[in-house]
């Protein structure tokens, strides 16, 4: 049995919105600071993709601790594995970094996160190993 992640089409288009939003910001940064845009509205808007961050991490909480243990279980062992291999995957490439492996912008680690989490969902199908 394998358990979608829950809160419907609402939930998807929310979180469309939100990466829209979230590449639209690091799009602006990087372009309004080639064009010398003034520091406060470059940090302002530097800022902001984390607190797109914060609301879909709520929303999800929110979503995941209204289901029963079962899905919340899931949903548990589904993200620790994302960590977990989000935190490896930064560790080698950090460390790859050092003998000349191009340096990547730690906002990565969030898209590559739910791309974790998204490759994690079909493989782990349920809460017991």
């Amino acid at each position: 049995m394998n358990i979608p992640f829950p809160g419907g089409w609402r939930y998807g288009l929310g979180a469309l919105a939100g990466w829209v939003l979230f590449l639209a910001l690091l799009v602006g940064v990087i372009y309004g600071r080639a064009h010398g845009w003034p520091v406060a509205i470059l940090a302002v808007m530097a800022v902001s993709p984390a607190i797109i961050v914060t609301v879909q991490f709520t929303i999800a909480w929110r979503l995941v601790a209204r289901e029963d243990e079962f899905v919340r279980g899931l949903f548990a062992r589904r993200m620790l594995a994302a960590a977990g291999s989000c935190i490896v995957i930064a560790i080698a490439w950090s460390c790859l970094e050092l003998i000349g492996a191009p340096h990547l912008p730690a906002w990565l680690l969030y898209p590559l996160l739910w791309t974790m989490f998204s490759m994690m969902t079909p493989l782990i199908s349920r809460t017991l190993p």
